[in-house]
């Protein structure tokens, strides 16, 4: 049987902490001079480290775009109020007035992109600045305007420079994967040459056995017919590589899980002595030395 491509971080890190326990629980029966554990443990921490480098680094970038759409909100509202007051004594109604504090298109609404209201913070600085009367406390100021763009354009930089560590941190996460993956072949190769085809010590390196079979396909086609007040006939079509079967049943209000009642080698197979007046589901899968393919369809029936 082939072994599972590893195409992703989480997954080499699986299998080398599966691979560790492995080396762990066999002992001295496996040696793997060119893969020893300490190097494997070495290329698996950093690997660790890696990926959670990687996660913080996301997670600080989400804290900054946090931080920026709290300080938009603060420059919306110092707009906002900017406009209001400036209503007082331009108007309610858009003219070429307001094109000083940033406005155009006919129409005084706040607009959502960054870019805008850095605009808008910069031609209300600019008019403040030129007519200082027109002023408002602490409240709208020149000054005001000033803050909140420098606070505004840092914020908006801490994301670009944390995009930037993000991207470097995915440069190490991927090294650290590849050097991961890497290892975890070589343990591969080792182990071939000292486990034969079909070894039960592969799995417990979280391995597949070489020389087992793939699994079976699916098991389809089910059909369960009641032939008696406590029993049914089954049957089913022939699954892709299957060396026999197992029937399983779950009696709803009595069994927790499916329980095996049967391994046929055929396609057919009667469940005998079921509960009368009882609600049961049936599947059935395909089996060989590879293992256990998936249920079939459930199949529900009810005794009397």
């Amino acid at each position: 049987m082939k072994q599972k491509q590893i195409f992703t971080l989480n997954a080499a890190i699986n299998s080398a902490q599966l691979i560790v326990a492995g080396i762990t629980e066999v002992g001295a029966g496996i040696i793997l001079p060119f893969n020893p554990q300490a190097d494997i443990n070495t290329d698996l921490v950093n690997a660790i480290m890696a990926r959670g480098d990687h996660e913080q680094a996301k997670q600080v970038k989400v804290a900054r775009r946090n931080a920026l759409h709290q300080q938009l909100e603060e420059v919306t509202k110092f707009i906002r109020a900017t406009r209001d007051i400036f209503k007082l004594s331009w108007g309610t109604q858009f003219s070429e007035l307001f094109t000083a504090l940033g406005f155009s298109m006919g129409t005084l609404e706040i607009p959502d992109s960054l870019e805008d209201l850095i605009g808008m913070l910069l031609a209300i600085k600019a008019q403040l600045t030129a007519h200082p009367t027109q002023e408002v406390g602490t409240l709208i100021t020149a000054a005001r305007a000033q803050t909140l763009l420098d606070a505004l354009t840092a914020a908006q930089a801490a994301i670009v420079s944390q995009e930037g560590e993000i991207e470097s941190k995915i440069v190490i996460r991927d090294e650290k994967f590849e050097i991961l993956k890497k290892r975890l072949s070589g343990v591969y190769q080792e182990l071939r040459m000292q486990l034969a085809p079909l070894d039960s010590r592969w799995m417990k390196f979280g391995l597949n056995m070489p020389g087992a079979d793939e699994t079976p396909d699916q098991v389809t086609g089910l059909k369960v017919t009641l032939i008696g007040p406590m029993a049914a006939a089954t049957k089913w079509e022939a699954a892709v590589r299957a060396a026999y079967y197992r029937v399983y049943i779950r009696v709803l209000g009595v069994d927790a899980e499916y329980r095996a009642i049967g391994s046929p080698a055929d396609l057919d197979f009667t469940i005998e002595n079921l509960p009368a007046n009882a609600t049961v589901d049936v599947v059935v899968t395909a089996v060989n030395n590879g293992g256990e393919g998936a249920r079939s369809e459930v199949i529900r029936i009810v005794t009397h």
